[in-house]
């Protein structure tokens, strides 16, 4: 061990200290004691491997109050470590997903809440608490997501999500289908100014039949109607099948996602924290069942499966 003061080597062991006792040393040089340099995330000390799998479980679908059991790290911890995690994450997604070529783009929101549904919010909450929405774009030939947002389900946001899916394509004309939210319309004329084969698929549901006003299963399509919007978009290729079935991994994989439960975000910050984590796990470490590789991969923005230690920094 080399003195990490006087950098002389070499430097004996000199017992140890703390709960988990680390080991010290001293140096025959200058008598200075110190310990080996600990590798973290960030701010935290936590070690990288214990990280890695607190964050992998995450992202299978357990609670965080799950995980600090199994792991003996505290909640606060993981939450600062999710935190600290997705803007690394987010340093990855930008600096890689850049320049895609894509030729069949869907479009889809995801619900969620933050705090308290929209119908439980009284005047004077944060303006972050009731209905949160996720709005994503996915390639249906790579399956990778190049564009996500979290937030209302207003036109800002929807103007926001479109802009940051321009900036992330390679320029290329392509076809956009989404579903029938009307923002979407006047959104994709001003953002892409008719450079978009753009279709919405409206779907029409009936009553399943279920009583009262509950419903714990969708209900049934009873017609679903295309619209051409702009372009000439190909009638066989307008479809949001590919993106839905996008949500419903989101739904599995993210605790904060699944319904009829008490695992949703608190604070705005963790959902799209964990959100963030997801996205880029989903397109570079998680290996497609169709594809056989990763949605990255598949559209040439990376050459290999990357671990989750990779993937967050800690590697």
């Amino acid at each position: 061990m080399t003195c990490i003061r006087c950098n002389h080597s070499p430097a004996k062991r000199f017992g140890y200290y703390g709960r988990r006792r680390i080991q010290r040393y001293r140096c025959t040089a200058c008598s200075a004691t110190f310990s080996a340099p600990a590798a973290k995330l960030g701010t935290h000390y936590t070690d990288p491997a214990k990280v890695s799998q607190a964050l992998s479980m995450m992202l299978e679908g357990m609670s965080v109050r799950a995980i600090s059991r199994l792991t003996g790290l505290h909640k606060n911890t993981l939450l600062s470590l999710m935190l600290t995690a997705a803007e690394h994450v987010r340093t990855v997604l930008d600096s890689h997903i850049r320049n895609v070529h894509v030729r069949y783009v869907q479009s889809d929101e995801l619900w969620g809440f933050c705090f308290k549904k929209n119908r439980r919010v009284r005047v004077g909450d944060p303006a972050e608490y009731g209905d949160q929405w996720v709005f994503l774009a996915l390639d249906a030939e790579t399956k990778l997501i190049p564009s996500f947002v979290v937030g209302k389900r207003t036109r800002e946001t929807t103007r926001r999500f479109l802009l940051d899916l321009r900036q992330r394509l390679s320029g290329e004309r392509f076809q956009l289908t989404t579903d029938g939210f009307h923002f979407y319309e006047r959104g994709v004329e001003d953002v892409f100014g008719g450079t978009v084969d753009f279709a919405q698929l409206i779907k029409l549901y009936g009553d399943y039949g279920q009583h009262g006003q509950e419903r714990y299963s969708p209900g049934h399509i009873t017609e679903v109607i295309s619209k051409i919007r702009d372009g000439r978009p190909d009638p066989k290729r307008v479809s949001t099948s590919h993106v839905e079935r996008a949500n419903l991994g989101i739904r599995m994989s993210l605790r904060r996602f699944t319904r009829l439960s008490n695992g949703f975000s608190r604070k705005l910050a963790n959902l799209e924290a964990a959100v963030t984590l997801y996205m880029a796990w989903y397109n570079f470490a998680k290996v497609h069942g169709s594809l056989r590789v990763t949605p990255a991969m598949e559209a040439g923005l990376t050459d290999h499966v990357w671990s989750v230690a990779e993937l967050i920094g800690a590697a």
